[in-house]
């Protein structure tokens, strides 16, 4: 790691605008990159049609262990990575996700969650902010139930959703919304970008579907119509 010297400025670990801005880090000096994606699992209560996970899934036996898990989360901090996310399948499947996060936390690493936050409770995600978790990204198929629902093939999960949403920025956390745009949601975009203000969410995502994994396989049913795009670039 970079030895602080009085010239370096000592940067707070949780300001994650702070630590990005930083200059001579040792991910600036030797191009190791500021974040990283960890895919937890495959496991997933939903069922997306344009899921990026491969078509063969690794079965839970299959999985890096805990300890596995924190030796790579020590040594991304020891070369001087900045940020993990922590991603899957759905992160909160694994039992152990407050234990990680938690040594992410020890070892200095900023930490945001990409989740469905169906299997979440209020606990659960309290256990998570004191843990040090530093961020949380929701996963929104739709602006309402009817179409989101179908599309995650999890019924009562946009209720769910809203529900983490509400009580994640009760916890006072960050949170950032995500949607994945495709032919069966792009006519919501509109009301999605509304939901995200009154969630009031720090950022919104808008994404457009990855076509491999499932999302290739799926692709007839995603590709936008030519008339949906036209309707986007004009509200964009």
């Amino acid at each position: 790691m970079t030895e602080l010297t009085e010239t370096t400025p000592q940067v707070d670990a949780n300001d994650g605008l702070a630590v990005l801005e930083r200059r001579g880090s040792v991910a600036e000096t030797y191009g190791i990159p500021l974040a990283v994606l960890l895919e937890l699992t495959h496991r997933c209560p939903l069922q997306c049609p344009y899921c990026s996970n491969p078509l063969e899934l690794d079965r839970a036996g299959q999985e890096l262990t805990t300890a596995e898990w924190k030796k790579v989360l020590s040594e991304l901090a020891e070369i001087g990575v900045l940020q993990v996310h922590f991603s899957g399948g759905e992160p909160t499947a694994r039992k152990d996700i407050v234990e990680l996060v938690q040594h992410a936390n020890d070892v200095g690493l900023y930490t945001n969650l990409i989740t469905s936050a169906v299997l979440l409770t209020r606990e659960r995600l309290k256990e998570l902010a004191d843990a040090g978790l530093c961020h949380v990204q929701i996963s929104f198929q739709g602006n309402e139930p009817v179409v989101a629902d179908r599309v995650g093939g999890y019924k009562g999960g946009h209720s769910k959703k809203l529900e983490v949403a509400k009580w994640t920025r009760e916890l006072d956390l960050p949170l950032t919304v995500n949607a994945v745009m495709h032919r069966q949601n792009l006519h919501q975009l509109p009301d999605i970008i509304q939901m995200a203000v009154d969630l009031d969410a720090d950022r919104l995502e808008v994404a457009n579907v990855q076509y491999y994994g499932w999302a290739l396989k799926n692709r007839a049913s995603l590709m936008p119509t030519y008339e949906q795009l036209e309707e986007t670039d004009r509200l964009v």
